[in-house]
């Protein structure tokens, strides 16, 4: 299959675009194998990575990889070194329609990040980046609830300071990126769910926000009536047929019964609702953010929609608009001016240095909370070679480690109506053309 990985990828976007429509209509296990395939780490991607798996014992709470330079035969010690060490930890969650990915089908774009923030500003980052339970073997809110471990997970146990970490994600990656973060700042907003009637009631600590939050064509509502949608479906990959497989594999499927029953299934089974907020951005939100988009993409509307409610309520949200498709920043085979990408990059660096603040610089600490590392999480680490290997990526196991504090939780229900509203500035949203 090498040759017809190498050939997909000199495809002109056009075709590519073709492509990828039918293979995000296919059932996931057919989507998954074509997509698993073309998408997977080359021989010179090797070296940067270094893959983590769950684990019971080592109190691993997460699987994927590290992404970094020459980390890929580092020994825990070391590689925690290079954690440590970084200026900046980019938190990142793949896309994929919930349905389909793993934590390294876009490893071009990861090291691009990597280099274009080491030539530019010097700066050393290493990327996490989360794999989670896909649909439809597991529906909402399983990815949820891996993606708030995993965060959880790099702030208490391994105790890298919120001040220094971007969370990334693009497509359904960024749905999970803004469902942590709402969650992570008010767990008492939800209920927790433990199978066991006699087991401890687990406890869901608020978390700090990231340093800056970066959004790449980010799905934020289940909802299918946008302009865009009307506009951009014949340009796009992402279709209204897409849509329906995604909502029907992600959310559990509709009880039987009768019709009251099947609108209140239909009421509970949407993304969170995040983009029926009219206020209270600025308290679960970075204070900055950064979201990439695409003029010809379905989701362009309601993506454009909640950064302008965001900007009002307070957060300093940048938005680039380029005349692309849906993920487009990460998806770079779809893109045909690849100056396109240069400048994108360029301004992905400028946010990540803006975010951080200059290397050694200390910052006022926002949040009272400073966490300690936990010196046995190393030896849950392990190296996995990347290529040649037909290793199934995707994360379908629902083990979570016993001393987790998200042991056995389930996130059943979210009420909006109770989110406190708090006064919104008056601004207008900026938008870069780029």
């Amino acid at each position: 299959m090498n040759g017809v990985r190498a050939s997909i990828r000199k495809l002109p976007p056009s075709a590519v675009i073709k492509i990828l429509k039918k293979v995000f209509s296919l059932p996931a296990p057919a989507a998954r194998l074509i997509l698993n395939d073309v998408t997977r780490a080359r021989k010179s991607h090797k070296s940067w990575i270094h893959k983590v798996k769950l684990s019971q014992h080592h109190l691993q709470d997460w699987s994927g990889c590290w992404i970094g330079e020459n980390i890929h035969d580092l020994n825990p010690e070391e590689l925690m070194k290079r954690v440590y060490e970084a200026d900046i930890v980019i938190f990142y969650v793949h896309g994929g329609g919930f349905r389909v990915g793993s934590c390294t089908m876009y490893m071009d774009t990861n090291i691009a990040w990597i280099n274009v923030l080491k030539q530019k500003y010097s700066l050393k980052c290493m990327i996490m980046s989360v794999d989670y339970r896909l649909a439809p073997e597991f529906h909402y809110p399983s990815p949820v609830e891996d993606i708030v471990r995993a965060y959880e997970h790099l702030i208490q146990k391994i105790g890298v300071q919120s001040e220094k970490i971007i969370v990334v994600g693009d497509s359904a990656g960024a749905a999970l990126i803004l469902e942590m973060l709402f969650i992570t700042h008010d767990p008492s907003m939800f209920e927790i769910e433990i199978a066991d009637d006699n087991a401890q009631q687990p406890v869901l600590s608020e978390l700090p926000r990231p340093a800056g939050t970066i959004l790449i064509s980010p799905l934020v509502t289940d909802e299918t009536c946008s302009e865009s949608w009307k506009t951009n479906e014949k340009h796009d990959y992402i279709t209204q047929y897409t849509a329906k497989v995604i909502k029907r594999d992600y959310f559990n499927p509709p009880k039987k019964g009768n019709h009251n029953e099947d609108e209140e299934e239909e009421k509970t089974n949407q993304l969170l609702g995040i983009a029926k907020l009219q206020t209270g951005f600025s308290a679960f939100m970075s204070p900055q953010v950064l979201m990439y988009i695409g003029n010809y993409e379905v989701l362009r509307d309601d993506a454009l929609q909640l950064a302008l409610k965001a900007e009002l309520d307070g957060v300093a949200w940048q938005t680039v608009i380029e005349d692309n498709v849906h993920d487009w920043f990460c998806v770079r085979e779809v893109v045909k001016d690849k100056m396109t990408l240069i400048r994108a990059d360029q301004t992905f660096a400028d946010f990540c240095y803006k975010a951080i603040g200059k290397p050694g610089q200390e910052k006022e600490r926002t949040q009272p909370y400073i966490p300690t590392p936990r010196s046995s999480l190393t030896s849950g680490l392990e190296a996995v070679l990347e290529e040649d290997e037909d290793e199934e990526s995707s994360y379908l196991s629902d083990t979570t480690p016993s001393n987790s504090s998200l042991y056995d939780f389930g996130l059943s229900r979210l009420s909006l109506d109770e989110f406190e509203q708090k006064p919104s500035s008056k601004r207008s949203s900026e938008i870069v053309f780029v």
